[in-house]
């Protein structure tokens, strides 16, 4: 019997869940064309949001384009993934998409190449010309306007981890982007990324090129009704008796994040195939598990850290994050002057292992946080 508690890959259909009023947002919005900024800290579901969202709007006779910036490690390689992307989603057939490409951009030289799935994909000869290869980018910007005119469709590019262009030369980039976005007129743009810094700095910031170029939504949660339901349904449905309370105690436990939620549940599941009843004492048990396993995981990032941002984080899993700056926080957990937490603070978002949340300090992990408490005490 397959385990229906999927993480750490896109799922969809039965395996996502529940965001129908997300997904009606923006699948409403982008279908009129709108350009939207999804702001989600990391392990919310972000990713498999954006794909059944384009699902959505294929349905609805959109086409949809996905491009992953993390992919995208330099200027050449930005240029290959956009104009791959947009060729494979007009040609589906790879001969096509590269005929396609030339002939919409001449100039460039597709190729076939092997991905790292050991799949054939499409490449571009290399283009040392920094300047040519933004002349190029200024074509492909373009392109999905002039094609949605040609075949009076619309077209959706949903950009995932949007602030990973700031890698390289982020606000020319920017800039290029927004002179042609801005005339587009049959085309949806959806700019997601998980670095709510860098993405509150892109469209908030007066200077920068996004500033208030469209909607901006920050995912919030799953609600805990909607999402004990899924979770209940995935036990009941394959056969699973649960105590009374089990679900929300797990759900307490990894603080309601979707990842560590159906990580956790996909732990108590395998755990208790055999007799396929599960209690609240299995709760801690699998949880145990799990942070044996992710120990290593743990120790790397642990052993990168100085002793100051180390105290930092076991002050945060032990205290909470709130009032930090105070003189009581301070006396309490022995975390120095306010000048050098500030700058482990600072440190510690920057690598995306705290994030602040209404006036409140989080370790973004909550799998990291349990092992923070449970080891270094």
């Amino acid at each position: 019997m397959r385990n229906p508690f999927v993480y750490g890959e896109v799922v969809t259909g039965e395996d996502f869940a529940d965001r129908a009023d997300e997904i009606k947002e923006l699948a409403r919005d982008l279908k009129d064309c709108e350009k939207i900024f999804l702001i989600s800290p990391r392990r919310y579901g972000k990713t498999s949001l954006i794909v059944n969202v384009l699902t959505e709007l294929r349905r609805n006779g959109v086409y949809p384009i996905y491009i992953d910036l993390y992919k995208a490690t330099s200027l050449h390689k930005l240029l290959e993934l956009y104009s791959r992307e947009i060729a494979l989603t007009v040609e589906t057939k790879l001969e096509r998409a590269i005929r396609f490409i030339r002939e919409v951009l001449p100039g460039l030289r597709p190729r076939v190449t092997i991905n790292a799935e050991g799949n054939p994909s499409i490449g571009i000869d290399y283009i040392s010309n920094k300047q040519e290869i933004s002349r190029f980018l200024d074509e492909v910007y373009d392109l999905p306007q002039k094609l949605a005119l040609k075949k009076k469709k619309n077209f959706c590019l949903a950009f995932d981890e949007f602030q990973e262009i700031r890698n390289f030369n982020g606000e020319s980039i920017e800039k290029s982007m927004r002179a042609s976005f801005q005339h587009h007129r049959n085309v949806a743009y959806l700019f997601a990324g998980s670095k709510k810094h860098m993405l509150n700095d892109m469209v908030y910031n007066k200077s920068r090129a996004f500033y208030k170029i469209g909607k901006v939504i920050n995912l919030s949660k799953i609600p805990r009704e909607e999402f004990r339901k899924f979770l209940e349904g995935k036990f009941k449905n394959t056969g699973f008796v649960l105590e009374e309370g089990v679900v929300d105690k797990a759900l307490d436990l990894v603080e309601d994040y979707p990842y560590n939620a159906q990580s956790l549940c996909h732990k108590l599941w395998d755990m208790n195939l055999d007799k396929k009843k599960i209690n609240i004492s299995d709760i801690r048990i699998a949880l145990g598990k799990i942070l044996s396993e992710e120990t290593p995981f743990c120790l790397s990032l642990w052993d990168n850290l100085t002793l100051h941002q180390r105290d930092v984080l076991r002050a945060i899993a032990n205290f909470g994050g709130e009032k930090m700056f105070s003189q009581e926080f301070i006396a309490a957990t022995s975390i120095g002057p306010g000048s050098t937490l500030q700058t482990s603070i600072t440190l510690l978002i920057k690598k995306e292992i705290i994030e602040k949340n209404n006036g409140i300090y989080e370790i973004t992990d909550v799998f990291f946080k349990e092992w923070i408490k449970r080891k270094t005490f």
